[in-house]
C-alpha cells in the first residue's frame, strides 16, 4: 500500500514534532549546569554592582523566599541597577533558591 501525499505530510510534520521535542528535552537536561553558573555570575555582576555582594547574605541565611527577593530586586532596580525583565526573575529565583555556588559568595562564619 502507498502512501498518500497527505498520509506522507503528515509523517513528516509528526517526525518533525519529535525531533523538536528530543531538542528541547536535550536542552533541558543542559540547563542545571549552565543555570548553575549564570547565577553566581548575575548574583555577583548584579547585586556586586552597587554593594558588596556579601550585603545579601543575611537574607540568603534567613532563606527568605522568592516574594520577598521580588520586592528586594524591583527596589535594586529603581535604585538604579540595569537588569532586564528576564534578569530580575533569575536573579529572584537565585536568590530565593540559591545553589552552592551563589552560597559560596558568602563568608562562612
Amino acid at each position: 500500500m502507498k502512501a498518500t501525499t497527505a498520509q506522507t505530510a503528515k509523517m513528516a510534520r509528526n517526525m518533525f514534532f519529535l525531533a523538536g521535542m528530543a531538542a528541547a528535552a536535550a536542552l533541558l537536561q543542559a540547563a542545571p549546569a549552565q543555570a548553575s553558573e549564570e547565577c553566581h555570575e548575575l548574583v555577583r555582576n548584579k547585586c556586586g554592582s552597587c554593594h558588596f555582594v556579601t550585603y545579601v547574605c543575611p537574607r540568603i541565611a534567613k532563606g527568605k523566599g522568592a516574594m520577598s527577593w521580588s520586592g528586594v530586586v524591583k527596589d535594586m532596580v529603581k535604585e538604579g541597577m540595569a537588569a532586564t525583565e528576564q534578569e530580575q526573575e533569575k536573579i529572584v529565583r537565585c536568590l530565593a533558591e540559591p545553589d552552592a555556588k551563589v552560597k559560596a559568595l558568602c563568608p562562612v562564619k
